[in-house]
């Protein structure tokens, strides 16, 4: 910090020596994330010596897309990665005075540091105001920039004015992260023009330049009374700030005021498709409400809305329950309420409950008769197709890759894949069960059914965070348990108290469960349970359910057993056999898809006795079918490769 700030001096040393200065008002610059253990820690007290300098600083900050979910970045990412991207964050909480001083965490962030740049003359005066409409739909900004220096043009190459519409006081009634987090400050919400800012000109001696912007108020803001402004002049070299300034939120009272919630019931099992979309609008206000829209979407698409007129006096409720839609899949429901007495929108988001809901269905026909999950057509952060999740969170149990943690390596299994079925157990409260249930599979025309999957998980340090794998085949009103496995004997890598993310190969084990009890089964559903003990993070991949195709021909010519070993192997498998008599032979491997992998023979002329086929260094993990074909027919055997 001693070292920036010499720096910071150095830049503005030729203006000290002959130009007349203002106070300085300090900019602080946060980056955090509403599922950061360490923000939530250390954050609290960070805003608490933020209140105490209110009359010194200007604070802005932006809400990361990392360690995990948050509500504030998704709602505007490009715009806080372009300022993660300027300053080089690699980790949060972070926080920047003035540009050039990296005072470490928040928690790190000392009044001994605010009074030492405070103490810094500026420059530069800057005036900041703003306006909203009376529909609350735009903003007007001005900014007017002094050269307080009454000789001296003020010109500085490369200096931008950058612009932050910021909600400065947010109380979520329920953590919007994974932490327990509810309380943000000064979060960033938009920059205009955008991040970059605009590029001041030089500013005559004793002159201001004026800036305004009108501007659309972005449709996601929480709260309406709490929107203020922020404005700095930062030079691009060494990333100086030389003046800061903020607008205070602006009294708005006499609105209309709703507590909408979403109020759909659920489908009343995983077969049934039948939803009735719902919701319920309570005037929480001081004035009447006399009509409003509301709708609903499905997976983020169109929205189905209704129109409401009439008088809803304050305190009281309304019921509005949509058409009966049909579902297959997992569906996402969310809702919004617009056009309050005609323009205004839900001033007051907090007495809100419209969190997506989530609900599932599996078509009345099976999917398919085997099952090939890799994870890698699956989008990030949903679920794989055919499935349907059951979570208190999206990040509970999601499809994810790389990117979400900032890993260098590949996540998927084995570090052989892009993506994986991530399970944050860290995050998860002890006891709470989040469940992936994969559609019907039809067995009719298999036996000797088998699963395979990857995993890798680690103990956070001696917690039996817990998976079961459990079969139905009656849509889900009973189920068998096949796997159940906690604490050491689940986990594949020993036990740390970081976040865990895998990054190598030897981190996963890959596991084979036995379904033959099944064959010939139809309707098989297969649901993993993952039960948190509050431990550390699991992740799943390559999911892989298969059986023999049962063709009703025996080859005559083989006599006895057909033998494969070791079943698991890893880098040699063995096939042995006996011919009653000469035949021509074919030996080949193909992998769940019915992908040829190996041929071991092909068409080969092989005489009676004991035969004995290899094949060496399987290259892959997985589940594969071995074909001995004979002039009579085929046999089939099941191998599963380990690494």
């Amino acid at each position: 910090m001693k070292k920036s700030l010499l720096m910071f001096l150095a830049v503005f040393a030729a203006y000290l020596l002959q130009a007349q200065t203002v106070q300085r008002t300090v900019l602080i610059e946060s980056f955090t994330n509403a599922s950061c253990p360490p923000c939530a820690a250390q954050n609290p007290g960070f805003n608490v010596l933020l209140g105490n300098n209110v009359g010194k600083v200007a604070v802005i900050k932006y809400q990361t897309d990392w360690p995990g979910y948050d509500p504030m970045n998704e709602q505007n990412p490009d715009q806080v990665q372009t300022r993660v991207d300027y300053y080089g964050v690699t980790g949060v909480p972070n926080v920047r005075i003035d540009g050039t001083t990296n005072a470490g965490t928040s928690g790190s962030v000392t009044q001994a540091m605010i009074n030492t740049a405070y103490a810094v003359p500026a420059p530069l005066q800057i005036t900041l105001t703003h306006s909203i409409s009376a529909d609350l739909s735009q903003m007007t900004i001005n900014c007017d920039i002094t050269n307080p220096n009454t000789t001296t043009e003020w010109n500085v190459p490369n200096a931008y004015l950058r612009i932050g519409m910021i909600e400065k006081d947010l109380n979520f009634p329920v953590a919007p992260g994974s932490t327990a987090e509810t309380h943000f400050t000064y979060v960033m919400r938009k920059m205009y023009p955008d991040a970059t800012g605009t590029l001041v000109a030089p500013i005559a001696a004793g002159a201001t330049a004026n800036y305004t912007w009108t501007v659309d108020i972005p449709d996601y803001i929480y709260d309406y009374t709490q929107l203020a402004v922020v404005g700095f002049v930062q030079a691009e070299a060494p990333k100086s700030v030389y003046q800061s300034a903020i607008s205070q939120p602006i009294t708005i009272t006499g609105l209309p005021n709703t507590a909408f919630a979403g109020n759909t019931t659920g489908n009343t099992g995983i077969c049934d498709q039948n939803l009735v979309p719902a919701v319920s609008v309570t005037n929480d206000g001081d004035v009447d409400i006399t009509s409003f829209t509301v709708g609903y979407a499905l997976n983020d698409g169109a929205s189905v809305t209704e129109s409401w007129t009439g008088t809803l006096t304050p305190g009281n409720q309304v019921d509005i329950t949509f058409p009966a839609i049909s579902i297959v899949g997992q569906v996402g429901l969310s809702y919004s309420i617009s056009e309050i007495n005609g323009t205004y929108p839900d001033i007051y988001a907090f007495n809100d409950n419209i969190a997506i809901q989530q609900f599932g269905a599996f078509a009345t026909v099976p999917f398919g008769e085997t099952l090939t999950e890799g994870m890698e057509d699956a989008a990030n952060y949903g679920v794989p197709a055919n499935s349907v999740a059951t979570r208190a969170a999206n990040e509970h149990m999601m499809v994810a890759e790389k990117n979400l943690f900032g890993a260098p390596a590949a996540i998927g299994g084995f570090a052989a894949s892009e993506k994986a079925l991530f399970i944050e157990i860290y995050n998860m409260l002890s006891g709470v069960t989040s469940a992936i249930t994969f559609g019907k599979l039809d067995f009719t025309n298999r036996d000797t059914n088998m699963m395979t999957f990857d995993i890798a998980y680690r103990q956070y340090q001696a917690e039996n965070d817990r998976l079961r794998v459990n079969i139905s085949t009656d849509c889900g009103l009973t189920w068998t348990n096949v796997y159940d496995k906690a604490g050491t004997a689940l986990a594949t890598i020993g036990a740390a108290t970081g976040y865990f993310v895998p990054q190598s190969a030897n981190q996963w084990r890959t596991e084979t469960v036995d379904l033959s009890a099944w064959d010939g089964a139809t309707d098989v559903m297969v649901r993993f349970d993952v039960t948190s003990a509050y431990g550390n993070n699991m992740f799943l991949d390559n999911i892989n359910i298969a059986g023999v195709f049962v063709s009703g021909v025996e080859d005559a010519i083989l006599d006895g057993n057909v033998n494969v070993y070791p079943n698991p192997a890893s880098s040699e498998v063995n096939v042995d056999f006996t011919l009653t008599k000469a035949n021509n032979v074919s030996v080949n491997v193909y992998d769940v898809t019915g992908k040829l992998v190996a041929t071991l023979l092909n068409n080969e002329v092989l005489g009676a006795g004991v035969q004995n086929v290899q094949w060496n260094n399987p290259a892959s993990t997985g589940l594969y079918f071995l074909n001995i074909t004979t002039e009579e027919g085929t046999i089939t055997r099941k191998v599963s490769v380990v690494k």
